[in-house]
Formats: structure tokens, C-alpha cells, sequence
């Protein structure tokens, strides 16, 4: 980190730290934005003491700042399944602009989803409650950046430089949309729609779409891209260290776990070896995973007698899965406190790999694509 380049930047969502020598100071956040934000000239969505929101576009961009006046502390902490988590922040499109769910329309652009995936991502919506594995091929630019104002406090800025043709929209078009902003310490959940959700915690998917604001893209001056921070480039600050992720083809890295549920000992690919295996990564706390339960469940049970074998990976132990599993059964083994999301370079979730009976990768995705049952009938054959 270059700190003489920026003394207060020390960001960051997913606690990844990087300087831009064109951050600087910020006067005054509400007048002037930050990065190159044309706050004088945008539109303001939200204003609260803890989170003040606001959008403006050009024919090329659509520019996103939330200033979180309470975040003071880029510290990592940790999920209730022992991972590290740091500040992150979610902005939901409804690009369909009806409220509903539409597949490979609507898509979300995260920053920071987890330490080890700087910057901006995005996920394609592919069903009800269903995404893709964030990516992080977007052409546009974002950070989590911390900037001292003049009275000495730091205050976390987020910000997300989105083109339009990456959206699929042009000027003259509706978008809706939220913003959700979490960060471990302080303890710290935000949103701009004034949604309150009774649970410990939320998700911006637990925003109800009527609620969201909704913004019609207007001719814009120019603006320079270059100085809002591209935080994919960031160093990371995180313990946490993944392998590459296999590639079709690839030998699968074996797998383990500390315990496993619904199975007597330990399981490995190498004792499955001549089966075709569906490895799961998953989490309780994760919507799209437990939504996909049912149909794996029906897989393990389709292809019983067969060579096939449906096995799950999980961080999380007893604790959580013993009072999990009473409400929502898994008809397949289940790895707890597994270290193999590293060795398989899991940076999101839900993951999984088809693996063939040489123990070679023939396929990776997310559970809840179609393509999957075609992939496995396949490979296990008549």
C-alpha cells in the first residue's frame, strides 16, 4: 500500500487496500462527491444520517456514490460460519423495470463480495432468487474507499461506474434500483429504500423490488472515468488464500472435511473413483444454495444404484447445520468445516463441479443452471 500516496485510504469492503493518487481529500462529500462524482448535478435518492445515495449518467456511464457517514473501520470480521467478511455493498438493478424477476435481464453489481474479490462485480439474474457466481469481467470501474473530511472523521465512500451498454440501456430508458451496504465493524446494515427487516441480519434480495427507487436516464456532461478507483486491482488484505479454480479438464483437487453428515467416515474422490460426482459448495446462510437443495436432492435419488454421487462442501459446523437440517433435509453427504473451498479457489457461492469418473472436471457452474441435468445424464450414460 502507498501510503504517502493517501495517509486515510485504508479501505476497504472486502478489506482490500489500495491508493489512488487522485482520491484526495474531500471538502464536502454532499457538494462536491468524490472520484470524479458529479454531485452538484445528481440526483440524490437517499438522505439519512447513517447513508446519503446518489445517481447520475451521461450517454455512456451510469455513475453510483454512497457515503457511509457512521463506517469509520475497514476491519475485517467474521460470518457466523468463521469466514472473513469486510465492508461490501450490493446495488440491484431491475433493469426489466416491472418488479419481477426476469431472467438474463436483470443483473446486480457488487463491490467487495468477499476479501479475496476486489472491486466491481456483477451477477446475471437466471431465475426467481437465483444468480450466477459474481464475475468480474464488467468494463466499468468501482472501489470502497475511506476518505478523511475536514473534521478529522473517515468516512467510507462506495462507488460504481456501470456502462450503459453493459446494462443494455440508453439515455431515455427507466431503471430501478437499491443499494445495500454492510460492514462487520462497526456493526453496520444500510439500504436506500428505508427497508427494516426483522431478522439480525438482511441481504439486498430481501429488499422488496416495489420499494425500490426508480430513475430515468438523462443527457449528462462529460466526465473522467480514470478517477474513480478500480479496486480489482487492490492488494489484498485477507488471510484467506485460494488456489486457482480447475479448469474443465483439470485433475479435481481432492476433497475434506472435519466431519461429515449422512455418510460413516470420510469421504474422497479417490474412493469414488469410476463414479461421476457432483461436488456442492454451498452455505445455510446462502438463498440461491438452499433453493437448489430439492433438485439435488432429486439427482442423488434419480441416479441412486447408478455411478453417481451428489457431495456437498460447507465451512460451517454442527452449530449451525444440526438446526439447518431439521427444516430442510439433504439426502447426500455433507463435508462441515471444509478447507477444500480453498483448494478449489471458491471465491463465491453457490459453485459447484461435475467430475467425471477419471476424476477429471467436465463442467462448473452455479447448481441452479438447466444445463447441469443434461451434463450429468451425459456423463453417467444409459
Amino acid at each position: 500500500m502507498r501510503n504517502h500516496l493517501l495517509l486515510f485510504c485504508v479501505l476497504i469492503g472486502a478489506n482490500l487496500c489500495g491508493a489512488d493518487e487522485t482520491t484526495g481529500t474531500v471538502r464536502d462529500l454532499q457538494d462536491n462527491g468524490a472520484f470524479g462524482f458529479p454531485q452538484k448535478v445528481a440526483t440524490v435518492l437517499w438522505d439519512r444520517p447513517d447513508l446519503w445515495f446518489s445517481v447520475w449518467n451521461n450517454e455512456q456511464y451510469f455513475f453510483a456514490q454512497a457515503v457511509l457517514w457512521t463506517d469509520n473501520d475497514s476491519s475485517l470480521g467474521k460470518t457466523e460460519d468463521n469466514r472473513e467478511i469486510g465492508d461490501w455493498s450490493w446495488l440491484a438493478l431491475d433493469l426489466a423495470t416491472n418488479g419481477e424477476s426476469v431472467s438474463n435481464t436483470n443483473r446486480d453489481y457488487l463491490l467487495n463480495p468477499w476479501p479475496v474479490q476486489g472491486g466491481l462485480r456483477y451477477v446475471i439474474e437466471i431465475g426467481a432468487g437465483r444468480t450466477t457466481s459474481p464475475k468480474d469481467d464488467s468494463q466499468g470501474r468501482g472501489a470502497v474507499r475511506y476518505l478523511n473530511t475536514p473534521d478529522g472523521r473517515l468516512v467510507r465512500v462506495d462507488t460504481f461506474l456501470i456502462p450503459l451498454s453493459e446494462i443494455s440501456k440508453q439515455v431515455g430508458d427507466k431503471v430501478r434500483l437499491a443499494y445495500w451496504g454492510f460492514s462487520p465493524k462497526p456493526p453496520l446494515t444500510v439500504n436506500s429504500t428505508g427497508y427494516e427487516h426483522p431478522g439480525k441480519q438482511y441481504y439486498c434480495y430481501n429488499i422488496p423490488r416495489s420499494t425500490y427507487s426508480e430513475y430515468v436516464l438523462t443527457k449528462g456532461g462529460e466526465i473522467d472515468e480514470t478517477l474513480v478507483p478500480e479496486g480489482r486491482k487492490d492488494i489484498s488484505l485477507s488471510s484467506y488464500t485460494n488456489s486457482p479454480m480447475p479448469n474443465i479438464g483439470d485433475a479435481a483437487p481432492e476433497i475434506s472435511a472435519q466431519e461429515w453428515i449422512n455418510h460413516q467416515g470420510p469421504v474422497t474422490l479417490g474412493d469414488l473413483r469410476g463414479k461421476v460426482v457432483l461436488v456442492d459448495f454451498w452455505a445455510t446462510w446462502c438463498g440461491p444454495c438452499v433453493d437448489c437443495i430439492p433438485h439435488l436432492n432429486e439427482l442423488q435419488h434419480k441416479y441412486a444404484g447408478k455411478n453417481f454421487q451428489v457431495i456437498s462442501l460447507v465451512l460451517e459446523g454442527r452449530q449451525t447445520m444440526d438446526p439447518f437440517l431439521k427444516k430442510r433435509p439433504v439426502d447426500y453427504p455433507i463435508g462441515l468445516e471444509s478447507g477444500s473451498l480453498q483448494a478449489y479457489g471458491i471465491a463465491g457461492i453457490p459453485e459447484a463441479f461435475v467430475i467425471d469418473p477419471a476424476g477429471k472436471v467436465i463442467w462448473q457452474g452455479n447448481t441452479s443452471l438447466p444445463e447441469l441435468d443434461g451434463v450429468i445424464a451425459k456423463a453417467v450414460g444409459p
